[in-house]
């Protein structure tokens, strides 16, 4: 069994990932950021915040760190793009120099898909900062030799997830309208694509990546299905297990892309396969949600 820290570990996907190490028997500590915005996360990961818990991060000596710790929403970065690149680049700085320094076997960065934009790089500042953290993982692999690897996640959904966080999906959102008899909305015209991961592969490729016997050298790799559905698409889902739902049209968001997909082959090559598809997934969300209103 292994030691693993876990930056971010009370999110929506680090506290998932969190509980499936000890269901495995590895050894966990995390890190996380308890309130809400505007307070740094440098608070969290700063020189003095490793010093004063010297005992409990140093002496840990962790040999794998999930680094998922991150102010994720992009419409935030949009309105306040100095604050979320002074905390999103340097987290990622101090803990990659903390992995350097501490001797970590591998460091495996939660990524995102934004850094692809609309074909062209990335779309707001949230996307910029993604991607500064994923070069400077490759730096770091090339520089100091820590082997590190980036899972770029694209939209990841469950049925468990919760509107009020920052990652949540039109999914998790429409699912808590419904719940509060509102009407869920779509923004622009509905016709923008996305492919989506669920939850439990999103943590599958982090279990995947840590027991990975070869170096991954500062690669990305997409995590998704490799296919994508438009928002009206998933319209007609919902509207199968729930015909009485109306839908409102708004305005669309600064910053959003019209298009996603993973590239997963890469991963395949190397082992690793979703259990979901989107269509799945999405079924599996509404038809609990069904079951729960009804």
């Amino acid at each position: 069994m292994a030691r693993c820290l876990v930056t971010g570990h009370k999110g929506y996907i680090g506290s998932r990932l969190f509980r499936r190490l000890e269901e495995l028997g590895h050894e966990v500590l995390g890190i996380d950021l308890q309130e809400e915005y505007p307070k740094d996360i440098m608070n969290f990961l700063n020189e003095d915040y490793l010093g004063k818990f010297h005992p409990l991060y140093w002496n840990f000596q962790p040999e794998y760190i999930f680094h998922l710790a991150a102010i994720p929403r992009v419409g935030y970065s949009v309105e306040y793009p100095v604050e979320t690149t002074r905390n999103n680049v340097m987290a990622g700085s101090m803990v990659l120099n903390f992995a350097r320094k501490v001797g970590a076997k591998r460091l495996i960065y939660a990524g995102s898909s934004s850094v692809v934009g609309n074909g062209s790089g990335p779309e707001s500042p949230y996307a910029l900062q993604k991607l500064y953290t994923e070069m400077e993982c490759r730096v770091y692999s090339e520089l100091y030799g820590l082997d590190t690897v980036t899972l770029r996640y694209f939209n990841v959904y469950s049925p468990c997830q919760q509107a009020k966080t920052a990652y949540a999906t039109a999914v998790a959102n429409w699912m808590q309208y419904i719940r509060d008899d509102r009407y869920p909305f779509i923004t622009g015209d509905g016709e923008q694509r996305r492919d989506m991961a669920n939850l439990e592969d999103v943590v599958s490729a982090n279990m995947f990546a840590m027991q990975y016997d070869g170096k991954f050298g500062g690669q990305h790799y997409d995590v998704g299905t490799g296919d994508n559905i438009s928002l009206n698409e998933m319209k007609t889902i919902v509207e199968e297990h729930l015909p009485n739902v109306v839908f409102e049209y708004v305005d669309e968001r600064e910053g959003d892309v019209k298009y996603t997909k993973a590239n997963i082959e890469p991963l395949q090559e190397l082992g690793w396969e979703p259990n979901y598809t989107i269509q799945k997934g999405i079924h599996d969300c509404f038809r609990r949600l069904k079951n729960e209103i009804i």
